[in-house]
């Protein structure tokens, strides 16, 4: 007659494999927290000396530059201007274009352009060299003064793979010339916020909260966000621990 055989476990053993599997987190989870913090803490200084470091390229270049940040994913470059005098408007913006909406703009003026060029008359072909003359006009001549500023990623080696990714998220981004915080809940995946970077010196005041990713999109409320906060007389930024909240249209004179 054979025996009869318990498969099931005893609740000596499930106590046993709940212990370790408690361990096991014990040790694992503070281990990833100090890798996170740790990597956190590497990207936003590297984030602090390329604000500085765009502040310090405008000034050598004589050019203006704008600090370009994606909310969701974190990465982040710096665009030179075609021409040093920038002016970015009175006006709060409730937005930073897109890409493409930039790219509209600069169409929706070379066609209207056209009106003034055909004003101007037709090109003049000159009789002893067969050379084309085209028509001229103080607004045809100062066409590139009038034409919205266009801008140019700076890719050369220093400037190559920025990012707070993947751990952090960008919360919210606003500079001088915003209206409101730019954030990605409101504006949608592709929301992007400038800070710009002038060459007589200056970069916007502007705060950027950044926080620990959850998911896909989510923030992590359990761990502490970081706020970074820009100095516009001397290029620095300053971290400051926690969400804080920051007055980006009162600049303090240094």
């Amino acid at each position: 007659m054979r025996a009869k055989t318990n498969d099931g476990f005893t609740l000596i053993e499930i106590i046993l494999v709940l212990a370790i599997i408690v361990f096991v987190y014990s040790v694992a989870i503070p281990q990833f927290n100090l890798k996170t913090g740790s990597e956190a803490a590497t990207k936003i200084g590297r984030l602090q000396g390329d604000i500085r470091n765009a502040y310090d390229l405008a000034v050598l270049s004589g050019k203006s530059y704008r600090l370009v940040f994606m909310l969701l994913s974190g990465d982040y470059w710096i665009e030179e201007a075609n021409r040093r005098d920038v002016y970015i408007g009175d006006e709060k913006m409730g937005r930073d274009p897109t890409a493409a909406e930039e790219q509209e703009q600069l169409d929706i003026f070379e066609e209207k352009f056209k009106d003034y060029e055909a004003l101007a008359g037709e090109t003049f072909v000159d009789p002893v060299t067969d050379e084309p003359i085209l028509p001229t006009s103080p607004v045809i001549e100062a066409k590139d003064s009038l034409k919205p500023v266009q801008w140019s990623r700076v890719t050369d080696i220093e400037w190559k793979d920025r990012t707070l990714g993947p751990f952090l998220i960008i919360q919210d981004v606003q500079a001088e010339h915003h209206g409101e915080k730019q954030t990605f809940e409101e504006l949608g995946v592709e929301a992007r916020a400038f800070i710009y970077v002038f060459s007589y010196g200056y970069v916007e005041k502007a705060v950027i909260h950044v926080a620990y990713r959850w998911g896909d999109t989510g923030i992590d409320t359990d761990k502490a966000p970081y706020t970074i906060v820009t100095e516009p007389f001397s290029g620095t930024a300053e971290m400051l621990p926690g969400y804080e909240e920051v007055d980006v249209k009162k600049v303090d004179d240094e």
